[in-house]
């Protein structure tokens, strides 16, 4: 049998993995699997069962990847991005994409105000000059996006009052505190609490419809509400809630027992954040009271930190988002059954490795 003398070294591997898969040509990427495979000592038959190719196609591919690397496999017939840029420019030029904002690279000639997230008329910009390659279609530079690891996100809000000084400070308090709770009371229940207001206006999300034909959802014009104290468990995922006309202390201590009964026999490490209902003497007179409850203050403007936020958001969207009920005591309902019924899992205390140490929740 003739020894293959064909033999990819690192680099090259590295290149036909990464053109595998960053590209949506089905037909390339069978030949840089292939060729791979072939590169790699992989049987011939085994390669031809894997990429359904016929041997002639094969070495074809082989010769022509030989001849011109990764160009060589690209499907000219075809327009497109892979047909415009390599994949060692591709590489390059989502290095620079995460490395620079448009504003570093094109000062005030970049195309949003500020200069600090890409937008489609700067990576049109970047294309032509780096490269001197421009596309007929919007959605080729979408595509490009997607394949350098881009998408189109809604941004988050950021408060300007935020300490990343007091985050890491609260972070390194509560490392400690859980360390503590390890070793001296493992069956401490963490929870992390917060409060929603629900309208009987319905909330709206975007929806998939017909182009031109906007979804409409027929809401109530009353800002008629109500609020909910919420407090998640970590570990189980677990929610303890109460609905209440408004949010004062009264209500406060009012949740706080209900998590005291909830768990009667166990240390409580409660995390919250700083509302003035959670103030007021009456609070502080009960948490004084009972020893066996925890507080620990989220830092101000991070409700980020908070996984209460991620319950709210997850029953909001299973349960007010475009609805069509009409009486605010139906919506309530609904609210309440997801909230008790559901199991929300949360990866908060993943974050200091807890699970590790403490892996047990009796």
């Amino acid at each position: 049998m003739a020894k293959r003398r064909f033999k990819l070294t690192e680099k090259q591997e590295k290149e036909l993995n990464y053109c595998y898969s960053s590209s949506k040509e089905a037909l390339l990427r069978t030949r840089c699997q292939a060729v791979r495979l072939y590169g790699e000592g992989y049987e011939v038959q085994q390669i031809l069962n894997i990429s359904g190719c016929s041997r002639t196609s094969l070495m074809e591919w082989v010769q022509k990847y030989q001849q011109a690397g990764v160009e060589g496999l690209q499907d000219h017939r075809l327009g497109g991005n892979s047909a415009k840029l390599s994949p060692e420019q591709q590489l390059e030029l989502e290095e620079r994409l995460r490395s620079y904002t448009p504003g570093q690279l094109f000062g005030p000639e970049c195309h949003s105000p500020d200069g600090q997230f890409w937008t489609v008329a700067d990576l049109q910009q970047l294309l032509q000059g780096w490269y001197g390659i421009s596309y007929k279609s919007r959605s080729s530079y979408h595509n490009l996006f997607e394949r350098c690891g881009f998408s189109y996100q809604r941004s988050s809000k950021l408060y300007n009052s935020r300490s990343e000084h007091k985050v890491a400070d609260f972070m390194a308090i509560l490392e400690k505190k859980l360390l503590d709770v390890v070793q001296k009371q493992p069956q401490t229940a963490i929870v992390a609490e917060d409060e929603a207001s629900l309208y009987l206006q319905a909330t709206t999300s975007a929806a998939w419809a017909p182009q031109g034909q906007t979804p409409l959802v027929r809401v109530h014009p009353g800002r008629e509400k109500t609020c909910f104290y919420g407090s998640l468990e970590l570990r189980t995922g677990q929610e303890t809630v109460l609905q209440t006309d408004k949010m004062t202390s009264e209500t406060t201590l009012q949740h706080l027992q209900q998590l005291l009964e909830r768990y009667p026999d166990l240390p409580i490490l409660l995390l919250w954040d700083r509302a003035k209902w959670h103030y007021g003497q009456p609070v502080r007179d009960f948490l004084k009271a009972q020893p066996r409850l925890q507080v620990l203050y989220f830092p101000p403007a991070s409700p980020d930190l908070n996984p209460q936020e991620h319950v709210w958001k997850a029953t909001r969207k299973a349960v007010s988002h475009h609805h069509l009920v009409q009486k605010l005591s139906d919506l309530v309902v609904q609210f309440l059954a997801h909230l008790t019924s559901t199991s929300f899992p949360s990866s908060f205390l993943e974050t200091f490795g807890f699970s590790t140490l403490c892996p047990f929740f009796i």
